[in-house]
C-alpha cells in the first residue's frame, strides 16, 4: 500500500474538519429549519419533535462542538471503511498481474525448452541415420559360418545410387542365417578399413518384434527416436484439458517413427547425393496377425522409391510374405528377381561340421544326410552330438517333430490332404523341385493348395517361382516312411 506524504495527510485533515465538516452542518440546519415551523400548531404527539428542534438549535457552544465531533467521528469512520476496502483491493490486484505474469514467463520458458529439445531430438535422428544403426551379431566366431558371396549382395542392396527407384525383398526358409547374413552386411557396407572409414552409414536396421504393440519401440529404437515432438509441457496440459485437437494421439508410435525417419531421410540424401536404406527383419511375423501392416510398409516402400527417398527392403523367412506381396500392385517396384538365401551346400556343411565342430567326417556325414545344409539344424545336432547323445536318438527326435508337421497339415493316412499330398510328394522325389503352377494343381483348389503350402512341409522359391520340400529332414521322414508317402 502506498503511504502519503504529510503534507497531503495535513491538507486532507483541514478539509475534512472545516469544509467539509461547515457544509454538513449548514445542510442540516437548512433542512430543519421548516420542520421547526410546521411543528409549531401541531398535536401534542409531536412535542418530542419540537423540543429535539429546540434543543437542535437553542444549544451551547459547547454542544455544537460536541455535534461537530459525532459527525466528524462518523466522517472518519466512512473514510475508514472507504481506505480499508480500497487497501483489501490494492494486494489482489498485484497479486493477479504477478500470476498472469508468471504464467506468461513460464509459458515462454516452457516453449524455448520445447524447442531446444524438438532440436536436439532432430538432430540426434539425423545423426542416426548418417551413422547406420548397425545391429550387433550376436555369434561367435567359432560357429559362424562366412558366406562372402551372400554378404557382398546383400552389401550392394544396401548401397543405393542416387535415382534408384525400386525396392528389396530378400527371403529364405527359418534357420538360413538370413538374420545373421543381413547385421554381417548392414554392418560392412561402405566401410573401408584401410581408411579407417566405419561401415554402416545410411542404413537403418528394424527387426520386427513377435509382440506387435512393441513395434513403435522397434522402431523409435532403431532411428534413435524419442517420441517427442511437441515436448512442451504447457501443450501437453493443455491437451488433457481440451482434448487432442489434432488426434496425434491416434497415431500409433511406428507410424511416427516413419515419418521422423522420412524427415531425417531428406536431410542423408541433401548430404550425400543418395537415399538412405531402411531393412525391415522378420517381416512373415506380419503376415499371420497384422497383414494390413506389411501392406502398408510396401505400399510407403513403392513410393518412397518412386520419391527416391529412401529405399526399403523386406527380409523374410517364409514364402507366404513374397507371395501376398506380389498379388499386390506396389508390387510394380520391387526388384526382381527376389534375392533368396538357401541352405549351405555340402561342402561349406562339411567344412563347418569337421573343421569348427571338430566332429569326424563320418560321423558328420550321418549329420548332413538327416538335417542337410540349414545351419539352425546343423548346429542343434551338433551340440547335442557331443553332448554324447547316440546319433540314433538325435535322429529319432528329429523325425518325431517331422511327424507333428505332417499331422498339422493333414498329410498323414486317412487325414483330409493326404491323398492329393501323395501325388506332390512323389513328383518332388522325382525332380526335386516343382513348378509353382504344377503344384499348386495337384489340389482341388488354391485356397487349399495354400494352406498346405504354409504348413512348412514345401517351401516356396520366388527367386525361381518353384516349391520344393521345405529341409532335407522333411524328405529323410518321407523316406523313412515310404509305406505312408510312396508305395
Amino acid at each position: 500500500m502506498i503511504e502519503a506524504e504529510p503534507y497531503e495527510l495535513g491538507m486532507a485533515y483541514y478539509f475534512r474538519r472545516s469544509v467539509l465538516l461547515s457544509c454538513l452542518v449548514t445542510r442540516q440546519v437548512k433542512f430543519l429549519q421548516p420542520q421547526k415551523l410546521a411543528f409549531k400548531n401541531s398535536n401534542p404527539q409531536f412535542s418530542l419533535s419540537r423540543s429535539y428542534i429546540n434543543s437542535t438549535f437553542h444549544s451551547s457552544p459547547p454542544n455544537t462542538l460536541s455535534e461537530e465531533s459525532t459527525l466528524s467521528s462518523n466522517l472518519n469512520k466512512n473514510l475508514g471503511k472507504i481506505g480499508t476496502g480500497f487497501a483489501k483491493r490494492l494486494p489482489t490486484a498485484i497479486f493477479a498481474n504477478l500470476v498472469v505474469a508468471g504464467v506468461v514467463c513460464l509459458v515462454s520458458v516452457d516453449l524455448l525448452y520445447a524447442g531446444y529439445r524438438n532440436r536436439r531430438n532432430e538432430r540426434l535422428l539425423n545423426e542416426t541415420v548418417e551413422k547406420g544403426t548397425r545391429p550387433e551379431v550376436d555369434i561367435s566366431d567359432d560357429e559362424l559360418v562366412p558366406r562372402p558371396k551372400i554378404v557382398e549382395r546383400l552389401a550392394k542392396i544396401f548401397q543405393p545410387y542416387k535415382n534408384q527407384s525400386f525396392y528389396h525383398v530378400v527371403c529364405g526358409e527359418h534357420g538360413t542365417g538370413k538374420t545373421t547374413l543381413t547385421r554381417i552386411a548392414s554392418n560392412e557396407v561402405g566401410q573401408v578399413k584401410d581408411k579407417g572409414i566405419q561401415g554402416g552409414m545410411g542404413v537403418i536396421y528394424v527387426d520386427i518384434p513377435a509382440n506387435f504393440n512393441e513395434l513403435g519401440e522397434a522402431f523409435g529404437k532403431a532411428i534413435n527416436f524419442a517420441f517427442e515432438e511437441q515436448i512442451s509441457f504447457t501443450g501437453q496440459w493443455m491437451r488433457k484439458i481440451l482434448g487432442e485437437i489434432n488426434d496425434k494421439s491416434k497415431i500409433s508410435e511406428w507410424e511416427r517413427a516413419m515419418r521422423a525417419f522420412k524427415r531425417a531421410s531428406a536431410v542423408y540424401k541433401a548430404k550425400h547425393g543418395k537415399p538412405p536404406v531402411i531393412v525391415y527383419d522378420n517381416v512373415s511375423r506380419l503376415v499371420h496377425n497384422n497383414p494390413e501392416i506389411l501392406d502398408i510398409l510396401q505400399d510407403d516402400a513403392k513410393d518412397n522409391a518412386d520419391d527416391r527417398k529412401y529405399i526399403a527392403v523386406f527380409v523374410s523367412s517364409e514364402g507366404s510374405v513374397p507371395r501376398r506381396m506380389e498379388s499386390r500392385s506396389a508390387w510394380s517396384r520391387a526388384k526382381k528377381p527376389v534375392m533368396e538365401i538357401g541352405d549351405l551346400s555340402k561342402e561349406e556343411s562339411m567344412k563347418y561340421l569337421t573343421e569348427k565342430r571338430e566332429i569326424n567326417v563320418v560321423d558328420a556325414k550321418k549329420i548332413y544326410e538327416l538335417v542337410g545344409g540349414r545351419i539352425v539344424d546343423l548346429k542343434t545336432v551338433a551340440d547335442d552330438f557331443l553332448a554324447k547323445q547316440p546319433f540314433e536318438v538325435i535322429k529319432q527326435s528329429i523325425l518325431g517333430e517331422v511327424e507333428k508337421k505332417f499331422n498339422n497339415a493333414q498329410l498323414l493316412r486317412k487325414q483330409l490332404h493326404h491323398e492329393v499330398g501323395k501325388k506332390a510328394i512323389r513328383a518332388l522325389l522325382d525332380s526335386k523341385e516343382l513348378g509353382f503352377t504344377t503344384f499348386m494343381e495337384f489340389f482341388d483348389n488354391y485356397e487349399e493348395a495354400g494352406k498346405v503350402l504354409e504348413t512348412n512341409i514345401f517351401a516356396y522359391h520366388p527367386e525361381k517361382n518353384t516349391v520344393t520340400f521345405q529341409s532335407q529332414s522333411i524328405e529323410c521322414y518321407i523316406r523313412e516312411k515310404a509305406d505312408i508317402f510312396i508305395k
